[in-house]
């Protein structure tokens, strides 16, 4: 499809299917979807390497903030764990499209840092109990977490592209009702995937944990 029929089909949202607008919104996004897990895959190599360095990241950053980066939920329902979860996974996911503001730096930092995390604790909770252990605490939430946090950081990324393309003059306009109908789309699913990632981590792993690794 040339510049002038996508400009031409941009004007409205008219005939526009659902499933057609979100398969045309992965098709715009899936590079940069690619690249923010890129980012992630290089955080948590450097996660790894920190911990084989003996760096306890986790450790290390409470001490500096003076306070536990995660707050004590062993109190809470599941329930009441699965909107703790959401809230805190939307706002990053949030956060990771807003980046864009920032010539996607905070984008980007967020992937990476993310990633270092997770591969640094990973990698300590590994060398304590072991690899299965590790895989069953993050599998099951996280197929659906990671993709939508990808999905949002791929959104932010996309969006800082075109805002390039329309400075260089190859895109009329940034925004357009297309642009936002099919790329709400792919928003909102991105969303829905955090929220069945929420209700896993909640529900499902505790109990994979606890059948599988009681002792």
């Amino acid at each position: 499809m040339n510049e002038r029929t996508q400009r031409e089909r941009d004007r409205s949202t008219g005939g526009y299917p659902p499933r057609e607008a979100l398969a045309d919104a992965w098709d715009e996004h899936s590079r940069y979807v690619g690249f923010a897990a890129g980012l992630f895959a290089i955080g948590i190599l450097i996660g790894i390497a920190l911990m084989a360095a003996g760096y306890n990241l986790l450790e290390i950053i409470e001490e500096m903030v003076g306070e536990p980066l995660f707050p004590d939920i062993g109190g809470q329902s599941r329930t009441e764990l699965a909107r703790f979860l959401l809230v805190n996974n939307t706002r990053a996911f949030l956060l990771s499209i807003l980046g864009a503001l920032t010539l996607g730096l905070l984008t980007a930092w967020a992937m990476v840092f993310n990633g270092i995390i997770v591969g640094n604790l990973g990698a300590f909770i590994a060398s304590n109990d072991g690899i299965g252990f590790i895989l069953v605490g993050l599998l099951p939430h996280g197929i659906f977490e990671l993709p939508a946090l990808f999905i949002g950081a791929g959104v932010g990324f996309r969006l800082l592209y075109r805002v390039g393309q329309r400075l260089r003059g190859s895109r009329d306009a940034i925004l357009t009702k297309r642009y936002f109908y099919r790329t709400g789309l792919l928003v909102l699913a991105g969303w829905l995937l955090l929220v069945v990632a929420a209700v896993v981590e909640a529900f499902v792993t505790p109990a994979l944990l606890e059948a599988l690794f009681a002792a």
